[in-house]
This record gives C-alpha cells, structure tokens and sequence, in this order.
C-alpha cells in the first residue's frame, strides 16, 4: 500500500511507524520562533533545532513549564540564544502582547514554527465572543503570524510552518454559524480551524509572491498521526477513544522529524503556499481552494482581529 494513503482512518489506524531523519547542520545565528515547543513533537523539534546551534524563541501559555524547557535545552548544552515570551493563543491580547516582545527582542526571524493546538472539550468563548477552538487553532496563530511577517521577511530565505491537521478534509466553513452556536461539536470546530489555517497559509503565500518578495516561503503541514497530549483534558467515552487513537498514532519523534524537514528540507526551499500531508504534497480540501469562501474567511479574519487587510486581489 502507498504511504501515506491521504484517507484520513487508513493512516489514523495505520499510521506510518518512521520517517527520514533530517541531517544535521549548523544553524548557529538562526532564530526559530516556536509555538508548541513545551511537548509533543513541538518540543522534538525545538530540542532538534537547538542541537545544531540555532537560537530559540519558544512561547508558551505556561511559563513555568516554558522556562523548564529551556532550562532543559541548557542543561543538554545547547549554546544559542534561548528565550521565553508568554503567549496564550486563546486571548487576542495576549498574543499582541506576545508579538511586540518577539519584536523587542528578536532582530532577525529566520523561521516561524505555529505548531501549538488544542482540543476543547466543550463550547467556549473568548472575550470577544469567539469559539475558543476556533481562536486557539487558527485565529491566534494568524494574529501571531500577520503581525511578525515584517520581521520575517527581512531574513533571507525565511520559512513559516502552519502544522495542520488530516482533520481539515472533513471540515466545512459554516459562515452563517462560524462560532458554532448551534450544533457545536469538538471535531468540527477543530477541523474548520485547520482548514482556515491552511486558507491563510495560501493566501500569505500568494500575497509574498505579487509583492515580489522571493526567497521566504510559507507551507502547511499535516504531520501524520502522531502520538500527542492534544486531547489531554478529554473524559469519558472520548478518553477511551482518544487512548486508543493514542495507542495506534505513530511515535511522537515522527511528527518532531517532519517539522524538522520543513524547516532545513532542500525540497521545501522554493515550495510555498503548499499543504504538506506528512512528507508528500498533497490537494487539500476543495474549500481551501474556493476563492471566493477563502476571501470571505480572511475578511472576516482581519475584522476579527482588527488588522487591515493587505490589498491584494484574490
């Protein structure tokens, strides 16, 4: 059978157990900004990263767990620079709060990883009235990601990661009930978010490349089925379903290799605005590539976030 399928229960089940291993290089002077650096292959990839030199601005909504991560990076002797920002990608200010010190204290940004998710279990809202998933899972990372583009432009050959999910082909973008008022459901709300992120991903990648903007690229990535704490708070019948997902989901350095090849990978050099199913690119959902829902969802996204929109046509 080849692998990956691209049917989202074959490799759920059947997960692929290994992947190519990115060889080492010296990214000394490299900054990495990463969220979801604290556990899971978020953290692989954070401890891969810093192995070969690069600096590391890992952000987390938990900062004692944060700094304990770098104390670790330390303690393992890795020499780069290792910092901590807070960032709770469920509070829009937090994330602005979190954006300006990333650009207090980071010149350069050679790599932005957005790998941090979340599964929440039952329906919140944020303080702007927003579904929490919705906001954890898409509308922070884009917050985060819009407001340091400038900076990650000015790095040449520069890479943003948007880690997605195989959840994104069953999703739906519902504008007549994008916070899910009614008929809130964990998967749906976590899919569309999944989906929007890979709407953005190739809408910034468009937008880089009519503005001439050459050598930074921004790509999506589904790693698999990978061993997680994503659904950590589940209970019930879902803990049972989660701890027998968990069981069949591919080991967690799997997923950390994928975002490692993303990131140094000679064949994602001049790849952008790509959805990337575990190491091969793939179609995403047929709603992705509708012109006219993507530019509904990133109107929308900007109005929600107050960001004006770059004019560009879609």
């Amino acid at each position: 059978m080849k692998r990956p399928t691209q049917h989202i229960w074959i490799d759920t089940f059947f997960p692929r157990q290994s992947t190519d291993r990115v060889p080492d290089q010296d990214l000394t002077g490299t900054m990495i900004v990463l969220t979801g650096g604290t556990d899971g292959m978020g953290r692989v990839a954070a401890e891969r990263l810093a192995s070969m030199g690069a600096d590391i601005c890992l952000m987390g909504r938990n900062m004692a767990k944060t700094q304990r991560v770098i104390a670790d990076l330390k303690a393992a002797g890795h020499e780069g620079n290792l910092l901590t920002v807070a960032c709770d990608l469920g509070s829009l200010d937090s994330v602005r709060k979190a954006a300006a010190d990333i650009l207090e204290a980071c010149p350069r940004i050679d790599l932005l990883i957005n790998c941090a998710g979340a599964n929440i279990m039952n329906r919140q809202c944020t303080a702007e009235g927003y579904e929490m998933n919705f906001v954890v899972n898409y509308l922070g990372p884009f917050l985060l990601t819009e407001l340091l583009l400038e900076r990650v432009t000015q790095a040449p050959a520069a890479r943003i990661i948007n880690v997605t999910s195989a959840t994104q082909a069953k999703a739906h973008l519902d504008f007549a009930d994008l916070h899910r008022e009614t008929g809130w459901t964990l998967f749906s709300t976590y899919a569309q978010a999944k989906l929007c992120m890979i709407i953005h991903t190739r809408d910034m990648a468009a937008r880089l490349n009519e503005s001439g903007i050459t050598g930074v690229t921004v790509n999506s990535l589904n790693p698999g089925y990978i061993q997680s704490n994503l659904s950590r708070d589940s209970k019930g019948w879902v803990n049972i379903f989660v701890r027998l997902f968990n069981h069949r989901a591919a080991p967690t350095w799997v997923g950390g290799e994928r975002i490692v090849a993303m990131a140094l990978g000679k064949k994602y050099e001049d790849l952008s605005g790509a959805y990337i199913y575990e190491d091969v690119q793939a179609s995403p959902n047929p709603e992705a590539l509708d012109t006219v829902k993507a530019a509904r969802l990133l109107d929308l996204s900007y109005e929600m976030t107050g960001l004006t929109r770059p004019r560009r046509d879609m």
